[in-house]
């Protein structure tokens, strides 16, 4: 539920354009202060890339419908929001080659995924001053998938909104209503299937790696030093 599979030609080009715009400002922004990173870092990016890649290429089935784990809350927890949105918005590219939403979405999920990305990291570090560390990762996950979702259902909501006054000038969008029916259950669904799974990647980080999880209060920059 906070990614767009949605093919090229769905979406109208007053939506997805400026989307795309802003999702490219927000990676060169990102590569700038990102700039003096060590290759260690890098490497430990890319790493955490090639496993949101994975986790988002599985297909989990619910019935007739299927969800797609995305890790935005461990991603944004042990990278931090420019590192983090930087894998997401290429994960998102990369899938948009096979099959996986069309290439006009790449800048909206990147800014859907990227909204969580950036909650995920400052929700841990206050939560951490007082809870153990994957608590303190489940709650930042189950943060930054409610925040993605909302902004999925948004750009949903305005995308169906815009095809029904084309179809029905002045008519309610009828499939609206349907659409709140099971995007609602679906997301609380995702919401909890991704803390779940964020709580066993801390505890397990917590045994074996427990300098990759960034200290309550810890910057950005620290855990690029951190991962090194």
């Amino acid at each position: 539920m906070s990614h767009l599979h949605v093919p090229d030609g769905v979406l109208p080009v007053a939506l997805w354009a400026p989307g795309l715009a802003l999702a490219l400002i927000l990676l060169v922004l990102s590569a700038r202060s990102l700039r003096r990173a060590t290759a260690q870092h890098m490497a430990y990016r890319g790493a955490l890339g090639a496993l949101v890649l994975a986790a988002m290429a599985v297909q989990i089935p619910f019935g007739p419908l299927e969800y797609h784990l995305t890790l935005v809350g461990p991603v944004g927890v042990l990278l931090g929001p420019a590192a983090g949105y930087q894998v997401v918005f290429v994960a998102s590219a990369m899938l948009a080659f096979v099959g996986h939403g069309g290439f006009t979405v790449i800048g909206l999920n990147g800014l859907v995924l990227g909204a969580g990305v950036a909650l995920a990291r400052p929700v841990y570090e206050w939560l951490a001053r007082s809870r153990r560390p994957p608590a303190a990762m489940a709650a930042a996950t189950a943060a930054g998938q409610a925040v993605s979702g909302a902004l999925w259902l948004t750009i949903v909501v305005i995308a169906l909104g815009a095809r029904a006054g084309v179809e029905h000038p002045g008519g309610p969008p009828g499939r609206l209503g349907l659409l709140l029916g099971l995007a609602a259950p679906m997301w609380l669904i995702g919401v909890v299937v991704e803390t779940v799974v964020a709580f066993g990647i801390a505890r397990f980080l917590g045994r074996v790696r427990p300098d990759l999880l960034p200290r309550a209060g810890a910057g950005e920059r620290d855990a690029a030093g951190g991962a090194a």
